[in-house]
C-alpha cells in the first residue's frame, strides 16, 4: 500500500520538476479538479500510455461519484503498480485534498524510476 503523507519542501520541488518534464502543469485552478480520479487517470495515462482504459470513469462533481471513481482507479491501476491506497486516503482524494494528490503523484514518480531501471 502506498504511503500517503505530506511532502517535504524538497520533495515538492522534485515533484514539480518531474511534472514539468512530463508536460503536466498543476496550478491552484486545476488542483481543485483533481478530486475526480478521471483527471489523475489522464495524467497517469500521459506518463504511462495505455496503462488504463479511461472509459471506465465518468466525469463527476459529486462526492459519492468521485469516491467511486477513486475506488475504480485504486483497483484497476494503483494496485497493479503496487501503489494501492487505503479507503481513508481514497476519501481524502475524493474530497480533493491536494496534499494527498501530491503524495500519490510523488509515489508515481518514484515508481516510474523503478520501472525504468528494470527495463534497462
Amino acid at each position: 500500500m502506498a504511503n500517503i503523507r505530506n511532502l517535504s519542501a524538497e520533495e515538492r520541488v522534485v515533484l514539480d520538476r518531474w511534472l514539468q518534464r512530463n508536460g503536466i502543469q498543476l496550478t491552484y485552478r486545476n488542483a481543485e479538479q483533481l478530486c475526480d480520479a478521471l483527471q489523475v487517470a489522464r495524467m497517469f495515462n500521459k506518463i504511462h500510455p495505455g496503462l488504463e482504459d479511461l472509459t471506465s470513469y465518468s466525469p463527476c462533481l459529486s462526492l459519492p461519484l468521485n469516491f467511486l471513481n477513486w475506488q475504480i482507479f485504486n483497483h484497476r491501476v494503483l494496485r497493479k503498480l503496487d501503489m494501492g491506497v487505503s479507503m481513508g486516503d481514497l476519501e481524502k482524494l475524493a474530497l480533493g485534498c491536494t496534499e494527498t494528490v501530491d503524495a500519490l503523484l510523488f509515489n508515481l514518480m518514484a515508481k516510474e524510476s523503478i520501472l525504468k531501471k528494470k527495463e534497462d
